[in-house]
């Protein structure tokens, strides 16, 4: 009896060890998981909720965000016109109306165009900068330390949403050379063909 007694507390000192593990095991990864969160910067426009009834703007947003992101393929950062355009673009796809279905993926592609302008932003207020006499943008290239916090950022996002958009390649944030107006750059165009077809219906 005795022996018996001890071997079912030992299958529940066992079974509760096991819960504990699987337990600690999952707090690490939501600790992780928010740590990485964290860092990332905030949003300052995000996706507005999901309306809990349509009509629903899902395939209007694809639309615009994919035209979007297939225009800034491997190509420089833009700036001024086509910088407020994107910004433009952003905030009008964060108020959309967006179906619980797509919700998680167009949060992710919000944000990811957010932090691309925000990089933009940073980037053309330090080259504004490096117009100016005596800049000291040549000799210290810490100005630039913002833009590229963002540009990181959206790095993390796009990881999440590559797979979406094969044949994409992120913008470049150059580093600075030379003398450069923030008001244009002209080897940037607006907007670009998709280097392949979205259909219209199919949720990617």
């Amino acid at each position: 009896m005795t022996r018996k007694k001890a071997i079912i507390s030992s299958q529940i000192i066992l079974k509760n060890t096991i819960s504990g593990r699987s337990f600690l095991i999952a707090v690490i990864i939501i600790a992780m998981w928010t740590v990485h969160a964290a860092a990332l910067p905030t949003v300052m426009f995000p996706l507005k909720p999901s309306p809990a009834t349509g009509p629903y703007q899902d395939a209007e947003f694809l639309d615009i965000a994919n035209e979007t992101i297939y225009g800034l393929s491997n190509q420089t950062i833009p700036n001024g016109t086509n910088l407020r355009e994107l910004q433009t673009t952003q905030q009008q796809l964060a108020k959309m109306n967006i179906s619980p279905e797509l919700y998680q993926r167009a949060r992710q592609i919000n944000a990811y165009l957010y932090y691309t302008s925000k990089a933009g932003d940073e980037y053309s207020n330090a080259m504004n900068l490096a117009s100016k006499p005596y800049s000291p943008v040549y000799k210290d290239n810490s100005v630039l330390i913002e833009a590229r916090q963002y540009q990181t950022a959206s790095q993390v996002i796009w990881n999440q949403i590559k797979d979406l958009y094969p044949g994409v390649t992120p913008y470049r944030l150059e580093t600075v050379t030379g003398a450069f107006s923030p008001n244009e750059d002209p080897n940037f165009k607006w907007p670009y063909d998709p280097v392949s077809p979205y259909v219209s219906g199919d949720l990617w």
